[in-house]
């Protein structure tokens, strides 16, 4: 396996497996499917994830998935990623070295030129307002990059709670895995990353769900209208409560419907 693999949002399978032949294990699917996958079984390795000026470099990957749609939307290529990675190349880590290390990668994402997303259905919040949200309703809120913990937040933040971007036509969600039984903060930790990168259309189309993927184009505008709605409402409520709503967040953009 080579150390350093290349990804591009978009391209064709079968572009991945030529550029490594030996290395790319693809699934045929009878549901019109193919799977491919990269793994680092006896070591880590480095992923490139090529994005023009926009372009990240993930260190200690233990694998890659992506799957390409050989019917509907298979002009679309590889539409989304996951992947897979430790904070270190060590599997244990002590706990607040975990924070810093994985404050220090979500910090070479936004200096990328990446910015923070937060989902349409949630409240505008910034800093530790969003961080004391996210730790006292439900994580889908996501957290600040910009917003360092302290350790004692640290450990109260539940695994998967998400870290999300854009950055020309890309969606990126990063989160985190503890191991739940090396919970001690005293003690050394174990941690999984995960990065889930996907296109603008692959990212819109999880708005009309599952059943209406084929229509997502007629069905999205409705869905972004609850969800509006959904963030008015709990910014309504929270504004009662004398928690300072970040007026200066703007949404990435909205692709054509038509």
């Amino acid at each position: 396996m080579p150390s350093e693999v290349t990804i591009k949002l978009g391209e064709m399978g079968q572009s991945l497996a030529q550029r490594y032949p030996d290395n790319v294990k693809i699934q045929h699917q009878p549901a019109g499917l193919d799977f491919y996958e990269l793994d680092w079984e006896h070591s880590r390795g480095t992923v490139r994830i090529d994005h023009g000026r926009h372009s990240l470099v993930i260190e200690d990957v233990l694998g890659v998935m992506s799957s390409q749609d050989l019917e509907e939307f298979k002009l679309e290529g590889l539409k989304a990623f996951y992947i897979s990675a430790g904070i270190t190349a060590p599997d244990l880590i002590a706990h607040d070295e975990a924070r810093l290390k994985t404050y220090a990668i979500l910090r070479r994402i936004l200096d990328a030129g990446w910015k923070q997303v937060i989902e349409r259905s949630e409240p505008r919040l910034k800093g530790k307002a969003r961080q004391d949200y996210t730790l006292s309703t439900s994580n889908l809120n996501g957290l600040d990059a910009t917003y360092l913990p302290t350790f004692e937040e640290w450990m109260l933040i539940q695994s998967r709670t998400p870290w999300s971007f854009y950055a020309n036509g890309l969606y990126m969600e990063i989160n985190f895995t503890r191991e739940r039984t090396l919970t001690d903060p005293k003690k050394p930790g174990s941690y999984l990353l995960t990065f889930n990168i996907k296109t603008e259309t692959e990212y819109f189309r999880g708005y009309a769900g599952p059943d209406n993927r084929s229509r997502w184009k007629e069905a999205v505008p409705q869905e972004l209208v609850k969800v509006a709605a959904q963030r008015t409402r709990k910014e309504s409520e929270l504004r009662a409560k004398g928690v300072a709503i970040d007026e200066t967040y703007q949404d990435p953009p909205i692709p054509n419907m038509k």
